[in-house]
């Protein structure tokens, strides 16, 4: 009888887990390895400048007009380095994610690219890092975030009232520029057909910032990779804005699992794709092989 009453327990709690969590926007529930039926790993990447995605580096200091729910304002870079800097989490090389990276390590790092123009061998500790100037830039009208309402809802569109002016500094200190680093983001992720759902799962396993040379003459760097499972905590706390309907004010955590972001494809388990127009292709392959699968 105990035993009966114990498995009707474990049952009843198990259901009730599975609908709280059912009932959160963009619950992350991976399958366990052996439910996997089919995997691969994908690398995708964000253009941060796509008008699609520009509300994931929007910044706007807190006021009046910024969600109240929200710590972090000024966009899901700026909050990735301000979480590593206030020790939430660590950081990992690109090339070794077994290494991993403090904040001070990643400042070296960034002064280091900063100091040499790029190169490849900027993860090699051998001193002498020069004296950086910090000068990011988080908002303004670069971002071409403006009131597309016009004369009538405040203007002509050639100001944001929402945006972050006169931020010239880095996050939290100004140890080095952001700037260079809010242009791509990319993120790495196991596409998996659970055999008990019978259905496709995207379980984003890392996010990596990467160096882009302002002069736009070097080659892109992988910077630092961070652990997706790491930073739940503050994409929830970090805003995502709908500038034009302040009811549909999101967390990033739900963007990235709701997938409100436009991305291609850089990579499929190790097989490169070096043109948009083979990006597109692989994208169009793993949407009819999940398309194509069995459902019962």
């Amino acid at each position: 009888m105990k035993k009966v009453a114990f498995i009707a327990l474990f049952i009843f709690l198990g259901g009730m887990i599975f609908e709280v969590a059912g009932q959160i926007p963009g619950a992350r529930i991976p399958p366990r390895k052996d439910d996997h039926f089919w995997r691969r790993k994908v690398t995708n990447r964000i253009d941060l400048l796509e008008k699609i995605n520009e509300p994931l580096t929007y910044s706007e200091l807190p006021s009046l007009y910024a969600s109240p729910d929200h710590g972090e304002t000024q966009g899901i870079v700026v909050a990735l380095i301000n979480g590593l800097k206030s020790g939430k989490y660590l950081a990992y090389d690109p090339d070794s994610l077994n290494k991993s990276l403090t904040y001070e390590d990643v400042v070296k790092i960034a002064q280091k690219i900063e100091g040499t123009g790029g190169g490849d061998d900027f993860y090699e500790d051998d001193g002498g890092f020069d004296d950086f100037d910090a000068g990011g830039e988080f908002g303004g009208d670069d971002f071409g975030f403006d009131d597309d309402f016009g004369d009538d809802f405040g203007g002509e569109g050639d100001s944001d009232p929402f945006a972050l002016e006169g931020s010239d500094a880095a996050p939290d200190g100004g140890d080095f520029d952001i700037s260079p680093y809010e242009t791509v983001l990319e993120f790495i992720e196991d596409r998996i057909f659970d055999k008990n759902r019978s259905d496709m799962v995207y379980d984003i396993q890392y996010i990596r910032l990467v160096w882009i040379d302002p002069g736009e003459t070097l080659p892109d760097q992988n910077f630092v990779c961070f652990k997706y499972s790491d930073l739940l905590d503050v994409l929830e706390d970090t805003q995502w804005k709908n500038k034009f309907n302040d009811a549909e004010y999101r967390n990033m955590r739900e963007i990235f699992e709701l997938r409100l972001f436009h991305s291609y494809i850089l990579d499929v388990s190790g097989s490169s794709v070096r043109r948009l127009e083979d990006a597109d292709f692989r994208r169009n392959q793993l949407v009819e092989f999940e398309h194509h699968l069995w459902s019962y």
